[in-house]
């Protein structure tokens, strides 16, 4: 019996390729078929090194964390950290309802720690033998405590609150293994007072969230949550608030240049409230400004318009805390007039 043409194909494919060489056909195919797979290697080393790039790049941003952020807005401050700033970090206002004693004591140290680092700012500690009355934005500062910063050449004043630790139940994990955990929110306020213009600079709320695992399970504490996961969100979270913190507060103190004010006049010499510790030097030539009037803008926060020029000044002699200076130019000048250094 005769075989059908179409039975050569199913004939090893071996013996094919010399008939066609021999009728004259080219095997372009295979050629074909050798440029795509070129063109294919090719494009997969590329998306690979382009993957590769980016996940050593995500990688890097990681490990960096709040080192690269520090760094990145350091180059975004205005050159305003000279002279330095004279900064009172007051003690943390705490509104949790749960006993903090020694959280409280922690969370102005450590915010003190983090700012004097910086390197920018001369922190001052706050009178521990008096009382002062919470800050609470958009009401006026204690009396006591501006005439007291004042009368130490204090530029800013912080104030930290701690506010409500909210609980809220829910689950964690993966399932079939999920078990009932706690979503925790914490969140402090940071407000900073401009001593000299008695404005404000800064209001930031600044919040961290965590989940805990929840071991009890009566409807009392899925309610409210117990006392001891509270103080442990607060714990955990803490470390990473107060970094945000300081770093708005470098940022807020360091867009407002430094000023100074008259403590006293005696004849041709005028006493400054600023010396060697901030950086003042002899021959640094100072302007002084009369106070101007306050307004008050949207957001209910009251601001103080600079005041007419009224002359300038040359430090000519340095103390630690104090600088002699001598008038250069213009008259009238007046004890609580706010000096700043010329440009």
């Amino acid at each position: 019996m005769a075989r059908h043409p179409d039975c050569y194909l199913d004939h090893k494919r071996s013996g094919l390729k010399p008939w066609l060489s021999a009728v004259g056909v080219k095997n372009t195919h295979n050629k074909k078929m050798g440029m795509s797979n070129k063109k294919r290697d090719l494009f997969m080393k590329k998306r690979s090194y382009f993957l590769l790039t980016i996940c050593a790049l995500f990688s890097l941003s990681l490990l960096a964390g709040c080192g690269m952020r520090a760094l990145l807005t350091s180059q975004l401050l205005p050159d305003n950290d000279w002279p330095k700033k004279r900064v009172m970090v007051m003690p943390a206002a705490d509104l949790t309802g749960i006993p903090l004693h020694e959280s409280i004591d922690t969370i102005r140290e450590e915010l003190t720690k983090i700012l004097q680092k910086t390197g920018c700012f001369n922190l001052c500690p706050h009178n521990k033998t008096k009382k002062y009355h919470s800050f609470t934005p958009g009401e006026s500062i204690d009396p006591e405590l501006l005439r007291e910063a004042k009368e130490r050449g204090m530029n800013a004043i912080i104030f930290e609150t701690i506010n409500p630790i909210e609980l809220n139940p829910g689950k964690s994990g993966i399932w079939p293994f999920r078990k009932k955990a706690w979503s925790c929110t914490v969140s402090m306020d940071i407000d900073i007072v401009d001593v000299n213009s008695e404005t404000i600079l800064l209001s930031k709320e600044i919040a961290d969230n965590i989940t805990l695992s929840s071991e009890e399970t009566t409807e009392q504490t899925e309610k409210g949550g117990t006392t001891e996961t509270k103080k442990k969100a607060l714990k955990e979270c803490l470390p990473n608030i107060l970094k945000e913190a300081a770093n708005a507060a470098s940022l807020s103190l360091n867009q407002k240049f430094w000023t100074g004010r008259i403590v006293s006049i005696d004849t041709k010499e005028i006493i400054i409230n600023a010396g060697s510790d901030v950086g003042l030097r002899p021959g640094v030539v100072l302007e002084v400004f009369s106070k101007g009037e306050y307004i008050t803008s949207f957001n209910k926060q009251t601001y103080q318009l600079p005041g007419p020029k009224a002359g300038e000044i040359k430090i000519v002699s340095l103390k630690t805390m104090h600088s002699i200076a001598k008038p250069i130019d213009g008259d009238g000048f007046k004890v609580g007039q706010i000096v700043r250094v010329k440009d």
